[in-house]
């Protein structure tokens, strides 16, 4: 694989299911085609251990759902800051030497600080982080559990994979603010209720599509199908699948990139073997 368009900035973590790597990068591969900007962005590349076939477009299609869903509850004003970083691309490449990666943006921060602090009348203190539990609520009615593995294995009163940006308590209260993100969106790290969510989606609807306009809708619904039930789905909802979804990225990289983006098409796709990034 090519590293032309990305510079290796450093590791960023590593756990059970994937490597994380933090890069500059202005060559976006993905579902949709390759988008190249002019400007780089720090991003998150995740190197699935897992070598499936499509499990790169897989995890990017599960974060973009996340992402949309919190698009929804910010303008419907359930919490006003985002906490879910954007997903930019995906990379799957079979062959003797395959590779499954997703790329977003990186979160800037750390986990790893403590959810409590002591008192001298309380003893201990269970600190409040701003939005958290408007944010839980929210996606646990959609059937997608976000509070799971969010605490230190080790250590119980330190956070994990929730990455904060300014930690400070804020003076005369045991509040947190909010200004984090939650991370690691594997199969072992969150959960999702697909039937619950598939309920939750018919019952929302028509409020969704007036909120996050019809192609959003129609994005995750067949996002949705792609990830249930991929083996019975019609190649023409695919293929919308695939425009959709190259729009939406379009749209997500446009928000860190003043100068200008293109999407290649052709020999630059080849170039950088994005022939490997269909849906199919």
């Amino acid at each position: 694989m090519t590293k032309e368009g990305v510079k290796f900035i450093g590791c960023g973590g590593f756990g059970s299911e994937a490597n994380v790597n933090i890069e500059l990068r202005t060559e976006f591969p993905g579902i949709g085609g390759t988008i190249i900007t002019q400007q780089a962005v720090v991003v998150a590349l995740r190197e699935e251990f897992n070598k499936e076939p499509k499990l790169g477009h897989e995890m990017f299609l599960k974060h973009t759902f996340i992402k949309k869903l919190e698009d929804y509850f910010q303008r419907k004003g359930i919490y006003q800051f985002s906490h879910i970083p954007r997903p930019l691309g995906s990379i799957s490449i079979k062959g003797e030497s395959p590779y499954e990666a997703y790329i977003y943006e990186w979160a800037f921060g750390s986990d790893g600080f403590p959810w409590e602090c002591p008192d001298p009348k309380e003893g201990i203190i269970f600190l409040k982080m701003i939005d958290w539990s408007e944010f839980g609520d929210a996606f646990d009615k959609a059937g997608v559990d976000l509070r799971k593995d969010c605490t230190n294995a080790e250590d119980g009163r330190c956070s994990q994979n929730v990455v904060h940006q300014l930690y400070r308590i804020t003076e005369g209260t045991f509040e947190i603010n909010p200004l984090w993100k939650r991370i690691d969106f594997g199969y072992k790290s969150i959960k999702i209720d697909y039937e619950k969510l598939s309920k939750f989606l018919y019952d929302k609807r028509e409020d969704l599509k007036q909120t996050l306009r019809n192609e959003r809708h129609d994005m995750l619904m067949l996002s949705l199908e792609y990830l249930t039930n991929f083996s019975k789905m019609d190649r023409l909802d695919v293929g919308r699948l695939d425009a959709l979804i190259g729009s939406y990225r379009l749209a997500s990289l446009s928000h860190y990139i003043s100068r200008g983006i293109s999407v290649f098409e052709g020999d630059a796709l080849a170039r950088i073997g994005a022939r490997e990034q269909s849906l199919v």
